[in-house]
């Protein structure tokens, strides 16, 4: 993984070249944490890249970047491709010829091969922006569901990307205006909704799309890649068939993430996702693969047992980092200051990496991406329930909405007085109400309705069924906006690689276009995940109740709650979180908002 950076001016002047160089060395320094171990910085007519290298493939000073190919091909990549050995071979086929060992360099040949139609052969999770001299085009891309970022602003005369909207704020390039309607998207989601930023018109290049821009003229973004498509591709199947196909699919994903030359370990929470990649990582190795886990003194919140259970079925070589009250105390301005957009999420994945980076890893496998596919959240068994009611008439709904209203374990049903899509998602992925995050941010609750309908997405054109219709859904909001955001800065704070194979888009496109009866059927949560890892999983782990990847922060925070509750924003709730009234998340949130509104 790596921190990219970049600047593109329409017109080339001298001037321009100086502003160029000045603005990338800016953004590199920022970026500096996501590549410690290299660093460059290439100029071309009107512009300049810069690139701060994670060294994981070829460790040698032949992945140096950014990269040249034929001299007239120039990229900056965050990110790896998995399949680069068999794209590598079949470009050598066709007569082009490599020197050095990086999938950096099969990235540039494979596009002098194909064009952009090469970003849809390539596996993996990856950021990158190509400068093709002889077309005198730029061309920025981002990998098919979002795992790594890409950032930009463009007006009349420049585009600036990078890898974080931090470094775009200290490229002296960008106008640093405050978005302040990203913070009611914030409250809603969780997390500030893609293409949205905090700042205005910097915006987030969509997951499977590229931008391209030619001299001269405007920019246009493509999307190569549709997650809806594999939903619309039902296939037909019974559950036999569905168990061993996923057998396959998941072990050729874990085969592919495996490749490093860095070392490389497994977040093993104790749950069955990073338990199965575990076992899966583990199968036929020759050296004991290392795992990673995080333990508390609060022995309600331990999973040890299970990872144990885990660690004695593969003969890992365990690591466990002890994280205490203290540790989370004396880090919280380390938390904020990873932060690169607000989000309720996110301090689990900065102290899981920090513990990484303690053990020696340079890389590390997570289970995100598991309960999206395969249906683990509640919530799926009750999607059909939720349309229904949505398509009740509206003075019915008001009815119902008026009698829970005071409620709040059903106070996300409000969303769905709306019609449209996401009405439907947030009643069960809502974080707050409109009337809370309106009340929160002293405006009016027309305000957060109307943002709301700015922001819809229109139904799928192809019939889904409901549980599919989440599936789609998470994979486009949560999964990509929070915890692939969060996973992203947090890990590279730390200087770690989180990779996670449950979105390798070849598995992602068969669970997909597995009908939902096959995922839903049987008494355990996710029963087709566990129907095809029950061999090799420890049977107490997948018999376990589900439990999510939870450390004791609630606890924790209540000792500093009135210390961190100095804005407006967060007053209010303080009394119902130290009454016990209020999930600390929420807490957490309010303190979170009061970082990110305009000063």
């Amino acid at each position: 993984m790596c921190g990219i950076s970049g600047i593109f001016f329409k017109e080339m002047s001298s001037e321009h070249a100086r502003r160029a160089k000045d603005a990338v060395s800016r953004m590199d320094e920022v970026q500096f944490p996501r590549g410690p171990d290299d660093g460059g910085i290439y100029e071309f007519p009107g512009g300049a890249f810069g690139h701060r290298r994670l060294s994981i493939i070829d460790l040698s000073s032949a992945g140096h970047q950014p990269m040249s190919y034929d001299g007239d091909l120039w990229i900056t990549f965050n990110g790896e491709i998995y399949n680069f050995a068999q794209l590598k071979t079949e470009l050598q086929q066709k007569g082009n010829r490599f020197k050095t060992g990086t999938d950096t360099e099969v990235i540039l040949a494979l596009y002098k091969q194909y064009g952009e139609s090469a970003f849809a052969k390539m596996r993996g999770i990856f950021a990158f922006a190509i400068w093709d001299g002889n077309a005198r085009k730029l061309i920025l891309a981002r990998d098919h569901y979002g795992v790594k970022p890409l950032y930009y602003y463009e007006s009349g005369d420049r585009i600036v990307f990078a890898s974080t909207v931090k470094a775009l704020t200290e490229s002296g390039e960008v106008p640093v205006v405050q978005n302040s309607k990203a913070l009611i998207g914030f409250l809603l989601f969780g997390s500030v909704p893609s293409p949205e930023t905090t700042l205005q018109n910097v915006r987030a290049l969509p997951a499977g799309s590229y931008l391209v821009t030619a001299v001269p003229g405007r920019s246009t973004v493509v999307r190569y890649h549709n997650a809806l498509d594999a939903f619309a591709k039902k296939a037909s199947m019974n559950s036999a068939e569905a168990v061993e196909e996923t057998k396959s699919r998941l072990r050729e994903a874990v085969r592919l993430n495996l490749v490093s030359d860095a070392p490389l370990g497994v977040f093993l929470s104790g749950g069955l996702d990073s338990s199965a990649l575990a076992c899966l990582a583990a199968a036929g190795r020759t050296t004991p693969l290392t795992t990673l886990s995080v333990t508390f003194d609060e022995r309600e919140y331990s999973e040890e047992i299970y990872q144990k259970a885990v660690v004695e079925r593969i003969r890992s070589d365990h690591r466990e980092v002890r994280l205490r009250k203290a540790d989370f105390l004396a880090s919280l301005d380390d938390v904020f200051a990873a932060m690169d957009q607000p989000t309720v999420d996110g301090a689990n994945t900065f102290f899981v990496s920090k513990a990484a980076k303690e053990a020696g890893l340079k890389v590390v496998l997570s289970g995100l991406g598991g309960d999206e596919l395969f249906f683990g959240y509640p919530y799926f068994r009750l999607a059909k329930k939720l349309l229904g009611f949505q398509k009740l008439p509206s003075f019915v709904k008001g009815a119902v909405n008026s009698v829970f209203a005071a409620h709040s374990r059903f106070s996300k049903l409000s969303y769905l007085k709306d019609s449209g899509m996401l009405g439907f998602y947030l009643s069960f992925r809502g974080f707050f109400t409109p009337r809370t995050a309106a009340q929160m941010l002293a405006i009016p609750e027309s305000d957060v309705w109307e943002y709301l309908r700015s922001k819809e997405v229109p139904w799928p054109d192809v019939a889904l069924s409901a549980e599919d219709l989440v599936s789609y859904l998470e994979l486009s909001f949560y999964m990509q906006n929070q915890l692939l955001k969060d996973t992203d800065f947090m890990s590279m704070a730390h200087s770690i690689e989180a990779r996670v194979p449950f979105l390798d888009w070849g598995l992602v496109n068969y669970a997909s276009s597995i009908p939902s009866r096959v995922k839903m059927g049987g008494t355990w949560n996710k029963p087709l995940l566990i129907e095809a890892v029950k061999d090799i999983v420890p049977r107490q782990v997948y018999e376990r109740k589900k439990m999510g990847f939870t450390f004791p922060f609630g606890v924790w925070l209540k000792s500093v709650a009135a210390d961190l509750a100095t804005a407006p924003a967060s007053r209010p709730l303080l009394k119902s979180f130290l009454a016990g009234q209020l999930h600390w998340s929420r807490f957490w949130a309010a303190v979170v908002l009061s970082r990110f509104l305009p000063k």
